[in-house]
């Protein structure tokens, strides 16, 4: 797969994920992004287990999500994910969650990540994820 390629991730919302107003609860999207991120990252190449057993984590930096219309139970919709270069030495992920019925934008997102070396909390992007996730800076 290629890093530049928009990566889709479909499912549904299920019972436990709504509130009481009966619409999906805000901290659902943030899981909704998290596990689309995760097998876009996975599908690049990229596992998790490997890059802590060589001493580092990737992790989110900062989220931002911005809800524009909600989803209910029962709803399918479509994550995206692509990985963006905001500027040098920072990697981010743009995403959006979409009601597959009728196309409507239900949450934007734009997730920043980074790389920590577990032994001394800094951050450092070794060469081989830049290279899987189509960095260039």
């Amino acid at each position: 797969m290629d890093p530049k390629d928009l990566f889709r991730h479909n499912d549904e919302v299920r019972d436990n994920e709504t509130d009481s107003a009966g619409i999906v609860n805000n901290a659902n999207y943030y899981i909704y992004m998290a596990h689309c991120r995760h097998k876009f990252v996975k599908a690049l190449g990229i596992d998790f287990d490997e890059l802590k057993r060589q001493g580092y984590n990737l992790v989110v930096a900062e989220a931002n999500i911005k809800f524009k219309n909600s989803l209910v139970s029962g709803d399918e919709y479509v994550v995206t994910c692509k990985v963006i270069a905001p500027n040098p030495g920072r990697f981010a992920f743009e995403q959006e969650v979409i009601r597959k019925s009728d196309n409507l934008l239900a949450a934007i997102g734009i997730i920043s990540a980074t790389c920590i070396v577990q032994k001394t909390g800094k951050v450092e992007l070794p060469e081989y994820i830049k290279e899987k996730l189509g960095l260039e800076w």
